[in-house]
């Protein structure tokens, strides 16, 4: 008896290994393409254009007129070189852990480049195409979304790109601020830095607008694939009719409702909250509907940052 329950523990622990190694791989395979992407709108785009999204990417851009004429440099060089001091840095200030988590991408995407210089992929082979009116918004549109589709897969996948990712962790953790504070310290510093040409020594606003509409949409790309946004809202209403507002949702919408038992201070009195989450669509519609039902019902409605779980379907809030 004692054999067969250790026969069948074995049993699920490899069954177990197996699926986690499983997960594994396919988590690397979704950072691996979110690395191909995220290179490829640098390589095409960004790079070609010299718009800057902040990034070790960006500062290398910011950097190219200065390093340029080593006759040895290349991009990928200044990337790896980057790359391995912010690591190190991530090591040595954030841990282990933040080390093996982010060295894999981190490495990944000088090494892609490196392929691409070295066996002749011609940065400007989508560049050149584009009208010279439209290069730099062109640009901006495709670099951005190539960038921000990738960091957002690596993101969603437990990954991280590395670079100045480590530099706004560090900074975050010994200065005490949020993580997104710490932006105006590495991408929007790079990103203003990007106007200042260091072979005619003037200043290019145009560059810098493009590099921030570049990094507000990065952001809000990355937000929606890494988080799963939609336009979603709950709707919380306090009403005397909690059955006839859930029918209602229930009929128009096909949401699940949750019951809340609330109390009035200053009546004392015991009354029913219904609680549902809807697209942002579905919240403006339904509002109008529940006044129809209850025009004394308590209304309100707060946006939603992320939505988990069978939210489709009925019985789940």
């Amino acid at each position: 008896m004692n054999n067969e329950v250790e026969i069948k523990e074995n049993q699920d622990k490899k069954a177990n290994i197996k699926k986690l190694c499983k997960k594994k791989a396919k988590q690397y395979i979704w950072i691996s393409l979110g690395v191909v992407l995220m290179d490829l709108g640098y390589y095409f785009f960004f790079s070609q254009s010299g718009i800057v999204a902040g990034g070790v990417t960006g500062l290398e851009i910011v950097l190219r007129p200065l390093l340029q004429n080593i006759p040895w440099f290349k991009p990928s060089y200044f990337l790896y070189g980057a790359e391995v001091i912010c690591l190190i840095l991530g090591l040595i200030f954030i841990g282990k852990e933040f080390f093996i988590k982010t060295v894999y991408a981190a490495l990944l995407s000088p090494t892609i480049i490196f392929i691409f210089e070295t066996t002749g992929v011609p940065g400007d082979l989508l560049y050149a195409p584009i009208s010279d009116g439209n290069k730099l918004i062109i640009s901006t549109i495709c670099g951005a979304l190539l960038t921000g589709f990738g960091v957002g897969l690596a993101i969603r996948n437990n990954g991280s790109t590395g670079g100045m990712d480590v530099i706004q962790k560090i900074i975050s953790k010994y200065a005490k601020i949020p993580i997104s504070q710490t932006l105006i310290f590495t991408d929007w510093a790079v990103v203003i830095l990007s106007g200042y040409s260091f072979l005619t020594n003037n200043y290019r606003i145009e560059y810098v607008v493009f590099g921030i509409l570049a990094l507000i949409a990065e952001g809000y790309i990355i937000d929606v694939l890494a988080l799963s946004i939609r336009p979603r809202r709950t709707v919380y209403v306090i009403s005397d009719k909690p059955q006839e507002i859930k029918d209602l949702i229930y009929e128009k919408l096909d949401r699940g409702v949750t019951f809340s038992p609330v109390m009035g201070a200053y009546t004392n009195t015991e009354r029913t909250m219904v609680i549902c989450t809807m697209d942002k669509n579905e919240a403006y519609r339904i509002v109008s509907l529940i006044s129809e039902i209850d025009p004394k019902a308590f209304t309100f409605v707060t946006s939603c940052k992320e939505v988990r779980g069978e939210y489709d379907k009925r019985g789940i809030i």
